[in-house]
């Protein structure tokens, strides 16, 4: 006979209940995960000790987890009624659990039947829990920055960028055992995306075509990831009349946002990148697919020419100080080409409803530089009418390396709220703070007044007249929340060959 394999030690119970309740955790099933622990605390109640005590802890966890992925702590005022209705609720809540673990890793509960090895392993585990717990609530706080940053006139993604990788440095590998291995890798899905989806709101801004398309899709797919993760789950709903029925678990609203940021970003994208994007496809296909892209700026911009007759909307860059342009879409990094000059400093990136009226280039380089320090203020727009051509230029920036310009072969009022309001509108879309407004729950973004200025001509020579008006309201295109995807395309020879990112 051969010799019997030995067999495996027992898991210890401890151990079998702490996997359960991470693995639940790991899948945001808060209530489960806290349920669970109870239960297992109810029933050794009268042992004491630290594994008492780290039960009673992680149904703190539980129950702060469920808080933090709602969002609901966000721009909270002092004062409220409940525990969570204070600004500094999360902070409190997981302060509070940190000391508590605390506890167990420095064994004041100690008092107890629990073996020598598993008091071992739960102090482990708690001290690498207080690192988590640090963790959360820098992000937490990251989250809270965000939220603050919507009513600013622009936000800095390549900043907050760099907040969140200091953070992530700061707490690399520092909760690692393998029975947290649930909770590191639900955290951890977290953070890439939203790295990801930040560091391709910073590249789209700087016109920077391939980076910005590998992180959306890279978001894109970790998204999915995580989405599988609640398609998976269901619950159980009872009918008032008997019966029941099951569907998939409602995602928390973290996870909701970050693709609401995912669409937005998508839809910018599709519009910054029009004609490279073009390039991989048909003129009807490409308009089908960004049709589904909301808001679908090439669609608005392209009604607004035809309603109200405009000889051309561009979207200009301005390359000036960047060594790296080399026009639309990818080009290998070891490619040359001779730094532009002149008005090729200001190319039209996205131009309709055809390329960029020539004639009017001086006109409208002319503007951006005599009127840099209204444009650069991020939330006026520039009226300029050239009685020498007959035509009207209508200027806003979103952002600092873009400018919008309107042009019309006929004299136009500044005061026009047509006009005024179409550019306040895409301005604000691409600019949209409207997504960090929504990371708090039912947030509802404040509208701004308007205010006119008036100026004197800039040149005595030309019968021109500027006025710059400052933002009116915040947009009423649609709802940046939509089913709009970023889908499999594939890349081959360091382009999307087929353009399928768009596909529902």
């Amino acid at each position: 006979m051969g010799e019997s394999i030995p067999l495996a030690a027992p898991v210890p119970v401890e151990q079998a209940v702490l996997e359960t309740f991470f693995s639940h955790l790991g899948i945001f099933s808060y209530d489960k995960a806290k349920d669970n622990v109870e239960k297992e605390r109810e029933a050794n109640k009268s042992a004491g000790g630290s594994w008492l005590s780290l039960l009673a802890a992680l149904a703190h966890l539980a129950a702060a987890e469920k808080v933090y992925h709602s969002l609901t702590y966000l721009g909270q005022k002092l004062g409220g009624q409940s525990f969570f209705s204070r600004k500094d609720s999360i902070r409190t809540i997981y302060t509070s659990l940190h000391n508590e673990l605390k506890k167990v890793v420095t064994g004041r509960g100690a008092l107890g039947g629990t073996a020598p090895h598993v008091e071992e392993l739960l102090s482990h585990l708690s001290e690498q829990l207080c690192f988590f717990v640090q963790a959360r609530m820098e992000i937490a706080d990251f989250y809270e920055k965000m939220y603050t940053l919507s009513t600013q006139k622009f936000i800095n993604a390549e900043e907050l960028v760099g907040l969140l990788d200091a953070i992530l440095k700061k707490y690399s590998s520092r909760f690692h055992h393998p029975i947290l291995s649930p909770l590191e890798s639900s955290f951890q899905l977290e953070v890439d995306v939203l790295c990801h989806l930040l560091k391709a709101q910073a590249q789209v801004s700087e016109w920077k075509f391939l980076p910005s398309l590998v992180n959306l899709h890279s978001a894109h797919t970790k998204l999915q990831t995580w989405g599988q993760i609640f398609e998976k789950q269901r619950e159980t709903k009872k009918h008032l009349f008997g019966g029941q029925s099951q569907k998939a678990v409602q995602p928390p609203h973290l996870f909701l946002w970050l693709m609401k940021l995912k669409n937005m970003l998508l839809a910018k994208f599709s519009f910054y990148f029009h004609e490279a994007l073009s390039r991989q496809t048909t003129a009807s296909e490409m308009k089908t697919l960004t049709a589904k892209a909301n808001p679908d700026f090439f669609g608005k911009i392209s009604s607004f020419i035809r309603k109200y007759d405009a000889a051309n909307v561009s979207l200009i860059f301005d390359n000036r100080g960047s060594e790296s342009f080399q026009g639309h879409g990818y080009h290998h990094p070891h490619s040359y080409r001779e730094a532009p000059k002149g008005v090729d400093q200001y190319p039209a990136v996205v131009s309709l409803p055809s390329d960029r009226p020539v004639m009017h280039w001086p006109n409208v380089i002319m503007i951006m530089t005599d009127r840099t320090s209204d444009l650069n203020s991020l939330e006026k727009v520039v009226h300029f009418y050239d009685d020498k051509v007959q035509s009207t230029y209508f200027l806003t920036r979103p952002e600092p390396h873009f400018t919008i310009v309107v042009i019309f072969e006929s004299k136009k009022s500044e005061r026009d709220s047509h006009f005024i309001s179409f550019l306040n509108e895409l301005s604000l879309a691409l600019k949209n703070p409207k997504v960090f407004a929504s990371l708090k729950p039912g947030s509802k973004v404040k509208r701004l007044g308007m205010r006119v200025h008036e100026d004197q001509p800039v040149d005595g020579n030309t019968k021109a007249r500027h006025s710059s008006l400052a933002v009116a309201s915040f947009p009423s295109w649609d709802n940046p929340c939509s089913s709009a995807s970023l889908d499999s395309g594939k890349l081959s020879g360091m382009r999307f060959i087929k353009m399928t990112i768009f596909t529902v």
